[in-house]
């Protein structure tokens, strides 16, 4: 056994509230929906319910919500179940890979034994038992003890006969015997068996046949056990006095939970609860259709008078008996964790939920828009339009930069939708626009780039005219980009407009990038420039696969591909055939190296220092340099909170500096140190101030003009520190020239433009 890590939590409102705020240099921050939950622990101070993804507890003490995911210290994503045992006080959290945690007193202790153990099989943890001070640990191959003491585990009971394997969904104890529901039946051994590692030791009920059980609860000397039913109709069976009886007193649908307090029982069930006396007479009642409230719940427990019930679509809903009302308690974040492609201007991010799969086609995720601006997020719903009601996947996503107000989505198959005000305005599709794919009405918009002048380019997949765009006097124009796509049958990708207004397009079925450039005459067709970028014409490695494109502040386009990065240094020379990609070359002890190249390259993006974030496939997230020579930072899963490594895309609000990863499992983002510079020192601010003693964070002067140059001194003149801001942001660890901490004072950081005209005096409070 081995406990791999403890971690203090240090819960503080402002960290780890529902509503968001600017976080520290250099820290995460979640991204999640708190929108459906699967399980619920309560706790005499909390009410803790469970996504896939995070925690979500309601403090008694004062009615405040807050969360916990792994950038607050979870060991994981992907939880499957939470236990409370009083007794120990822990707070036990299951993940999908049979890893624990063990939470109290806000310190985290992590057992990762089932995790590690090599096991056959699926090692999913089903539910819990509490017993003599040993944890039960209900696993699909079996039963896991745990000492609660100590947290060592105890033994291993694998549920299997020869080549039968016997999944076990829940684990009771009852008149000195333990009972296991399976997925064959049910089975039976005293609790004082020796041997109850050997499971050919234990009974099966034969009365119960070999159907699929998830639920056995004891309550008022009998034995409840849930039977799943054809057609999602389950029915309870109960045992008392050595008999075996279906119980006609209680009817229910689709039963997710049995819990028990005191002398009633509560059954939940997918779009209702109900109480039961211990005669089983109905006392409490409440369903989806009379309160609106919830309609697919998970889980439901007792809190004194108060019900709690975990909902898998709206939220954590809070039954208060007494009174017979209800609300539902969610945090702030996106509709879900399904994040593929985003955009971000002037603060604003959005983020387009669908995807399309390997041959791009529908991967059918509802299109529910979420946008992020002033730390708070926005959910526009299919469920509120129903012109949406047969759409799927919005695969990208553009903020108007000339008013974010108006955000545009590209809906796979039913074309560009518009929103404004966090209201669908309009939809765009063959009725009203060029936009088409094939013969049909649909139009798979797949690309959408803003340029300069505010005119909206749209890429669209298997259409005759795959380019168009929506000029700022709201006309249209449509572009063959013959002969490089002939005929319907192109899938096409990502599109980015440069600084010279040239339109970067990829075919990702095709390999290859096209490039356009209508010469700032959008009507005039004859004087367009179209050519097909060779991405292996002048590089050392080939390429099959284009991933992604970003024009860095220099002007170059850099390109991420199936293996590794290309360049493309002197881009205006696209159309005279002498630009072509490149490797970066790094050298190494005795050996030459291409830049990543044994990583598929998913993700670029440009910061206001023109650093590089880049995404890939399996490795995370990398910060290199301006030329890619350096690696300055790596973020994977196991080194950070990040969420996969997996990544679809990156993104920056260059207004603060926070970089936002769309991973495989949800959205996640880090405060970066660039961001874009100001026109004037009027808004210089400095974050954290004052810098009290336990702050050992990095300190940020932000609002500064591109590239200052910044020193810092003491009341007596004296420089202790000096260096140039990335973009509009200067960092400083607090410490002077020869690495000391600086003491107890007031300090001083002058700020000049590249000029040397435009200068700015800022001042901190240091408390050593």
């Amino acid at each position: 056994m081995s406990i791999k890590k403890t971690l203090l939590f240090i819960l503080i409102i402002n960290c780890i509230s529902v509503s968001y705020a600017q976080i520290p240099i250099g820290s995460f921050q979640d991204h999640l929906p708190y929108n459906g939950f699967q399980s619920i622990a309560v706790t005499p101070e909390r009410v803790y319910a469970a996504s896939n993804y995070s925690l979500l507890f309601y403090d008694k003490n004062d009615g405040s919500l807050n969360t916990l995911s792994k950038v607050e210290g979870l060991s994981e994503t992907l939880i499957s179940k939470i236990f409370y045992e009083p007794n120990s006080d822990y707070l036990v959290v299951a993940y999908q890979n049979a890893n624990l945690d063990f939470i109290k007193n806000n310190q985290l202790k992590n057992v990762a034994d089932i995790k590690n153990k090599t096991i056959t099989g699926d090692k999913t943890i089903n539910n819990f038992l509490s017993h003599n001070d040993l944890l039960y640990v209900v696993c699909s191959f079996g039963i896991v003890t745990v000492d609660l003491k100590t947290l060592l585990i105890r033994d291993t009971w694998y549920t299997q006969n020869g080549n039968l394997r016997y999944e076990v969904n829940e684990m009771a104890v009852f008149e000195n015997s333990f009972y296991l529901a399976t997925d064959k039946g049910v089975f039976y051994s005293d609790c004082g068996n020796p041997a109850l590692a050997d499971f050919s030791t234990w009974q099966h009920v034969p009365e119960l046949g070999n159907s699929k059980f998830t639920i056995i609860q004891p309550f008022n000397n009998k034995l409840y056990l849930v039977k799943n039913g054809l057609q999602e109709q389950d029915t309870v069976i109960t045992f008392h006095n050595n008999s075996w009886e279906y119980n006609t007193q209680i009817h229910p649908q689709m039963i997710r939970s049995l819990n028990v307090s005191d002398n009633e029982l509560l059954l939940g069930a997918w779009s209702y609860i109900e109480i039961y006396d211990t005669a089983e007479n109905s006392i409490y009642y409440a369903s989806w259709e009379e309160q609106r409230l919830w309609h697919d719940a998970r889980d439901a427990h007792f809190d004194g008078q108060t019900i709690w019930v975990a909902d898998n679509n709206n939220g954590l809903v809070q039954i208060f008996r007494q009174w017979g009302s209800s609300k539902v308690l969610t945090a702030d974040g996106p509709y879900s964790t399904a994040a593929f492609k985003m955009d971000c201007q002037k603060g604003v991010l959005a983020l387009a939920p669908g995807a399309v799969n390997s041959v791009w086609n529908n991967s059918y995720i509802p299109p529910n828009l979420s946008f992020y601006s002033n730390y708070q997020w926005t959910n526009i719903l299919q469920k509120d339009f129903p012109v949406l009601s047969n759409s799927y996947d919005i695969t990208t996503v553009a903020v108007n930069p000339r008013n974010t107000n108006d955000i545009y989505a590209g809906i796979f198959r039913t074309g560009l939708a518009k929103y404004s005000q966090g209201k669908l305005i309009e939809i765009f599709n063959r009725d009203n626009s060029p936009l088409h794919s094939g013969d049909t009405l649909e139009a798979a918009v797949s690309g959408l780039s803003f340029d300069e002048y505010g005119n909206l380019w749209i890429a669209t997949s298997y259409s005759t005219t795959p380019l168009t765009v929506l000029k700022s006097d709201g006309t249209w124009q449509s572009f063959t980009l013959a002969p490089y796509i002939a005929g319907n049958a192109k899938a096409v990708g990502q599109i980015v407009t440069d600084s010279r207004n040239f339109k970067w397009i990829t075919l990702p079925r095709d390999n290859t990038i096209i490039v356009f450039d209508d010469n700032n005459t959008i009507s005039n067709l004859s004087d367009d420039n179209i050519t097909r970028v060779d991405m292996n014409v002048a590089a050392n490695i080939e390429t099959s696969s284009v991933n992604c494109v970003a024009e860095d502040k220099k002007g170059q386009i850099w390109i991420g591909a199936n293996q590794g990065i290309k360049v493309i240094y002197n881009p205006a020379n696209i159309f005279a055939g002498t630009a072509h990609p490149q490797n970066i070359l790094l050298e190494q002890i005795n050996y030459v190296q291409n830049l990543f190249e044994f990583e598929e390259v998913t993700a670029l993006a440009v910061d206001e220092a023109n650093r590089k974030w880049v995404g890939t496939a399996k490795s995370g997230v990398f910060l290199i340099s301006e030329d890619g020579s350096d690696e300055l930072l790596h973020f994977t899963e196991d080194n950070s909170p990040l969420f996969s490594d997996k990544i679809l895309d990156i993104c920056i609000n260059d207004e603060n500096g926070e970089v936002f990863f769309a991973t495989l499992s949800g959205l996640i983002s880090y405060r970066g140190t660039a961001t874009i510079g100001k026109e004037n020192f009027d808004e210089v601010l400095v974050f954290p101030n004052p810098v009290r003693e336990t702050y050992h964070g990095t300190i940020a002067v932000s609002g500064l003009m591109d590239n200052s140059f910044c020193k810092i001194a003491d009341a007596s003149g004296s420089l202790l520190w000096q260096g140039y801001a990335n973009g509009g942001e200067l960092t400083w660890d607090g410490k002077d020239f020869y690495g000391n901490r600086v003491a107890t004072g007031v300090y001083f950081v002058f700020s000049s433009d590249q000029s040397g005209k435009e200068k700015n005096v800022a001042k901190i409070l240091f408390i050593k």
